[in-house]
Order: C-alpha cells, then structure tokens, then sequence
C-alpha cells in the first residue's frame, strides 16, 4: 500500500479492533480460557504492513495507537508466559503424582 492510499481513519478502526482484541483475549486467559491467537496474528500483520507503508507523518499521527497496540501486546504475553509456567508446574506434579502411583502399583505386584 502506497502513502498516497492510505486511509488513515480504516487503519485507526482496525488497530483499535485489535486493541479490542486482545483485550478480549486478555479476559479469556484471566478466565482459564484458550486463547486463538491466529487471527490476532493475521490482524497485527496486516497492520504492520500498512504502517511501514505510511509516509513519516502518518507514523506520528497513529504512532500513540500504535504504542498502545505494542503495550497491549507486552501485557498478554507476559500474562501467556505466566499461564505457560503455571500448567507446566501443574503438569510436572501430575507426572510426578503417575510417577508414584505406578512405582506403588509395582511395588505391590512384586511384594506378593
């Protein structure tokens, strides 16, 4: 997309669509939901080639929606990095919790 083409008022509605986006998917992880972020992907992709497009005063004029968009996403991966360690924790101590049950399991089949 060439400078000239730009459409600042669309790129401003479809960044804050995906502002509003990941604040849905922000709620979804806060309520043990899976998240699909492929979509999210595409979006802020899509995004991103508009905004190297843009002429440098374009840049400034949408550069606070833009911060928001990278605070945004700072936020939901360190909230995804959270709930990453957290089910891995939860998946050691189930490993761990098999472990026993069939060291148990064996020990009672060789004790008789």
């Amino acid at each position: 997309m060439s400078p000239e083409h730009f459409k600042p008022d669309q790129f401003k509605k479809d960044l804050k669509r995906v502002l509003s986006l990941i604040t849905a998917s922000q709620r979804f992880l806060d309520e043990g939901k899976v998240v699909e972020l492929n979509a999210l992907e595409t979006k802020i992709s899509a995004l991103c080639v508009q905004a190297r497009a843009m002429n440098p005063e374009q840049r400034r004029n949408v550069a606070p929606l833009l911060a928001a968009l990278t605070d945004d996403l700072g936020r939901l991966e360190t909230t995804m990095n959270k709930e990453y360690s957290e089910l891995q924790r939860q998946l050691r101590g189930l490993s761990n919790t098999t472990q026993a049950t069939n060291a148990y399991a064996h020990a009672a089949r060789t004790t008789r």
